[in-house]
């Protein structure tokens, strides 16, 4: 069974195991970094709310001999336990006020997502973006987000700025920074004895969800205070969209070296949607600013307003 023929048939499976309260449709879904995967929208008809479900996997798992009524069972399990989260005002996401305090933001890869880049509001910095998206929900078992793309501000009835604005206020509070060193996380997953040598220099930015955590790289001072503390300037390696990597700058550490590693992580390493930049990056305490290394001279202000 060639591909499209595996997701014609796993559309009709799920349409006669949901019954016909449901319609059901196949579409492809843009994500991070330009790729595109396929999903399967679900709409039951009381519903304003339509969510979708990835089916890339499924057909690896078919090739590999699992059952199409397994695969089945799988994909309803996974329907039934992400439905819309209790209490949930679907109402509400169209009026700002309820939403407002809810705008965060995240970074990517500009030139990677500059299709998606022409239908969001975003802000350009050194070669990422900063685009804002709805955090709907979050709790121990994940969380519902949205992205906001430029209708919704004519929704909403506000500017680019105020969105800008709203979500710098939000995301540190939403999502608090963290930094820990390498060695301690090391210690932590007793994987000391892997560890040739004095401990990991790096230290890991992130934020308290692990999810996004790159966007803490533009929170107010974040890297300033870290710098300051150390009394040098900062290497940062983009590890993912996740969490970056800080390094002192002693001197004697290429630039080059520190490039070709990142991008021989990201190729070998990191999944494609989850890659945030095969540069480099230097704080300066001298200027407060960043640039990438491989420019050095072009200095970028801070994106935050």
């Amino acid at each position: 069974m060639v591909y499209e023929q595996f997701l014609t048939a796993l559309k009709e499976r799920m349409e006669c195991a949901l019954g016909p309260e449901y319609k059901l449709a196949l579409h492809r879904i843009p994500r991070n970094n330009g790729l595109m995967l396929d999903g399967l929208c679900i709409m039951k008809k009381d519903s304003s709310i339509a969510p979708s479900i990835y089916l890339n996997t499924c057909y690896q798992q078919f090739l590999s001999g699992m059952p199409l009524e397994d695969i089945v069972y799988e994909l309803l399990e996974l329907y039934n336990s992400s439905r819309t989260p209790p209490g949930l005002d679907l109402q509400e996401l169209t009026l700002y006020e309820a939403v407002k305090d809810r705008i965060a933001f995240r970074l990517v890869h500009a030139k990677a997502n500059r299709n998606i880049l022409n239908k969001v509001p975003h802000i350009c910095w050194l070669d990422l973006a900063v685009v804002f998206f709805l955090c709907i929900s979050q709790d121990n078992s994940g969380m519902i987000t949205a992205a906001i793309c430029n209708e919704h501000l004519n929704i909403w009835n506000i500017s680019k700025e105020d969105l800008v604005k709203q979500a710098f206020t939000n995301t540190p509070r939403l999502f608090p920074y963290t930094v820990t060193s390498m060695a301690s996380l090391l210690e932590h997953l007793n994987q000391e004895d892997t560890m040739a040598g004095d401990p990991a220099p790096f230290s890991i930015l992130s934020n308290s969800s692990g999810v996004y955590g790159a966007g803490c790289l533009v929170y107010s001072n974040v890297i300033k205070n870290f710098a300051d503390t150390i009394e040098q300037d900062i290497i940062i390696l983009p590890s993912s969209i996740h969490e970056v990597l800080l390094l002192a700058d002693t001197g004697n550490i290429s630039y080059g070296e520190m490039t070709r590693l990142v991008t021989h992580i990201n190729n070998t390493e990191v999944p494609k949607t989850d890659q945030l930049s095969n540069e480099v990056y230097i704080y300066s305490r001298k200027l407060d600013s960043i640039s990438m290394a491989s420019k050095p001279d072009a200095a970028v202000p801070w994106p935050a307003p």
